[in-house]
């Protein structure tokens, strides 16, 4: 990469822990990762800040396109590890192997460190994720199950791993086993709101386009990228893929005002005023949190410029009143979010879903209609044993009920219950999303080993639907509509400018946003995914070192095309390429 690791805040020289999110999962492909800020990390460096303990965030989403990422990520750490007397890393299925191939790297500086690693994975599987730490031969290592705030205080206050309860850890060749670390509904209402001193999105990419007043590389996408936010953790639901109740089992929120003073804040602080609620799970429990919260907003005049979206739970919102749509609209809410996950009775039940899925969908698409607000579902595919039919059934209910629908293929996570309940996967493989060099953490794709045409057809079919869809959707910005140039000159030279509810960055912000929509520049860089014709480029000429991910989608395409005329494909890429 040649654009450095920026850690934040910025000024600091020394720190006493650096929290690291390595994502190359995206860069590794040829994909440029959109930048983010990782609330996880984020909340616990300003949970330490308050308590007088400094830290650095290190997030390596929106770094340029390299597929040795992790190795320059760990030649950075062997000439930057000095500055941080403890170093933690954030641990899921997916980046697993590219700390792996960073420790490795940088093991002579590292074993000199205390080293910390949290997240899905340690919380999932954390017997397994120390034993494979242990064999790293590092020096001192601990792992937190569960919410790190409190007890990374401890840590650093105590200097030290073992003899803390609760954490897992290897030190001085002593090990200790843990537990789960948890924090009462009290203590996550005194969680400081998110810093922006700690925002590697604010401080790296957004900040210095504000300041600049001019969006340089990068498009309105860019302004238009949502901060992510959280306002509660655990759930209260058992679905079988998902591991979030392994570690989050009871389920602590942030009152609705607690929330509005939040989204109020980083508006007028930092000029954001696209938000997405994070939560993997669900947002909102009661209806009459919703309601509030709704209320809050508009009591406080936010619904000029806020525009939030956030995950429901079905059986949550189709209870709602139509009335209740409407406020969610009103609020800055344009579009109901929630996951269906099959239309198909038995794999519901495989789920543990409501049964009578389907027709609650029916349900909320009917109070979403009416309330003119947009409906965004998320469907499971892939599923062993499952019926095309149902599948194709859904699709087209979707597309023709203008619901975007995010098709997800099915995968395995550590220690889910869905591993348990015996998938018959006689004709699938199992490919380790970790990657090979930690397949013992059992995280999983699920791939067909014969081609399956059908399959693909429909995966194909919902992303056009999609496509179409969201081309055709008017540009929201906090109450306004914008539906044509016109409309959105007025706003940049009228409306917005004379608002007396739209906080000064906002007003900037939004500013940025209609220029370019009214001249956008060209670009060679874009923060968008590869369309559908450069991953399928990108998948034939994947070369034998390539991460196993991809290695498995072009195996997939060798079976489905047949070795003839994979070759045929292939030479003809090659020849466009040279």
């Amino acid at each position: 990469m040649s654009a450095p690791f920026q850690p934040v805040p910025h000024h600091l020289k020394t720190a006493d822990l650096l929290l690291i999110n390595p994502d190359f999962s995206k860069s590794e492909l040829g994909v440029a990762s959109p930048p983010e800020n990782h609330v996880g990390l984020n909340r616990i460096a300003g949970w330490l800040a308050e308590r007088g303990h400094t830290s650095q965030v290190l997030d390596t989403t929106g770094c340029e396109v390299s597929r040795t990422g992790p190795e320059e990520l760990a030649d950075w750490l062997v000439a930057n590890a000095s500055r941080y007397r403890m170093i933690g890393f954030h641990v899921n299925s997916w980046n697993i192997n590219h700390i792996l191939r960073i420790l490795d790297r940088a093991r002579g500086i590292l074993k000199s460190k205390k080293l910390i690693f949290g997240g899905p994975l340690p919380s999932s599987e954390p017997q397994k994720m120390m034993e494979l730490l242990m064999a790293q031969n590092l020096g001192d290592v601990a792992l937190v199950q569960g919410m790190g705030e409190k007890i990374l205080v401890e840590i650093l206050e105590k200097n030290r791993f073992t003899g803390i309860d609760g954490l897992w850890a290897f030190e001085n060749g002593q090990f200790q086993t843990g537990g789960k670390i948890a924090l009462t509904g009290e203590e996550y209402a005194q969680s400081p709101f998110l810093s922006l001193a700690h925002n590697t999105f604010y401080q790296n990419y957004y900040k210095p386009v504000l300041e600049s007043g001019d969006l340089g590389e990068f498009g309105m996408e860019l302004i238009f990228s949502s901060q992510g936010l959280d306002l509660n953790r655990g759930c209260p639901f058992n679905c079988t893929y998902c591991s979030v109740p392994q570690y989050e089992s009871k389920m602590v929120a942030f009152s609705p005002k607690r929330v509005a003073d939040e989204l109020e804040y980083l508006a007028r602080e930092a000029g954001f005023f696209m938000f997405t609620f994070t939560n993997s799970n669900i947002l909102f429990l009661h209806a009459e949190w919703i309601r509030e919260f709704c209320r809050e907003l508009i009591g406080r005049g936010m619904h000029n410029y806020i525009n939030w979206t956030a995950y429901h739970h079905p059986s949550i919102a189709s209870g709602l009143d139509v009335s209740d749509f409407n406020l969610i609209r009103k609020s800055g809410s344009d579009t109901i979010v929630f996951g269906v996950q099959s239309f198909e009775e038995k794999i519901l039940k495989l789920f543990m879903r409501p049964l009578n899925t389907p027709e609650i969908t029916e349900i909320i698409r009917e109070k979403s209609k009416k309330a003119k607000l947009e409906l965004t579902v998320d469907y499971i595919t892939g599923v062993p044993g499952e019926d095309l039919d149902v599948v194709e059934q859904a699709f087209h209910y979707f597309a023709e009920n203008n619901v975007e629908c995010r098709n997800y293929q099915l995968k395995l996570y550590p220690n889910t219950k869905l591993q348990t309940l015996g998938l018959d996967l006689t004709h699938h493989d199992l490919v380790p999303i970790t990657g090979n060099l930690a397949p013992e953490l059992e995280a999983y794709a699920i791939v067909p080993k014969d081609p399956n045409p059908r399959a693909a057809m429909l995966d194909a079919f919902i992303r056009e639907a999609n496509a179409t869809l969201i081309k055709n959707r008017p540009v929201r910005m906090g109450k306004y509509l914008i539906r044509n140039p016109e409309q959105a000159r007025e706003l940049l030279e009228n409306e917005i400018p004379n608002n007396p509810d739209i906080p000064d960055r906002v007003k900037g912000s939004m500013s940025l946003a209609l220029r370019e929509m009214l001249k956008p520049k060209k670009r060679a860089q874009t923060l968008n995914d590869l369309d559908p014709a450069a991953m399928m480029r990108l998948v034939v000429l994947a070369s034998p070192d390539a991460p196993p991910m991809l290695l498995a989608m072009q195996a997939k395409l060798r079976r489905e095309m047949g070795e003839g005329k994979f070759a045929q494909l292939k030479a003809r890429y090659e020849s466009d390429h040279a």
